[in-house]
């Protein structure tokens, strides 16, 4: 009855180990997906990107970005639009196109991207 007792016990520990490894890895979660650009900061000044495109006349542009889980990314802002190679490291996702690489960092279901010391631009599902 022990060794019985003792197989099963085995077993369950086997299988507890084998299923606490599926989901999504980290270099997935929670970057992947469709992103819309919320606000943007520039010198200091923050705004909504719906008043910053109607003050530029740009009311009907797009400002998004797919990250998917292949580990590539399409971006759309302000008709440029790059693909390339994304990299998910908690908490900064790499955006590389080119063999430009520029940095995001994921915080609180945002992702920031900082322009270089001019700016933000911050993007939400």
């Amino acid at each position: 009855m022990k060794k019985r007792i003792a197989m099963l016990m085995l077993v369950l520990a086997m299988a507890v180990m084998m299923f606490s490894g599926c989901g999504k890895s980290k270099n997935q979660a929670p970057v992947v997906g469709e992103w819309k650009m919320t606000t943007i900061e520039i010198s200091g000044v923050t705004m909504d990107v719906d008043q910053f495109l109607s003050i530029a006349g740009q009311e009907d542009t797009k400002m998004n970005m797919t990250i998917k889980e292949d580990g590539t990314f399409f971006m759309d802002v302000v008709g440029e639009q790059a693909e390339g190679t994304r990299e998910y490291k908690e908490p900064k996702c790499t955006l590389t196109v080119d063999g430009d690489s520029i940095d995001a960092e994921y915080n609180d279901g945002k992702l920031v991207i900082d322009m270089d010391g001019t700016g933000t631009m911050t993007f939400e599902k």
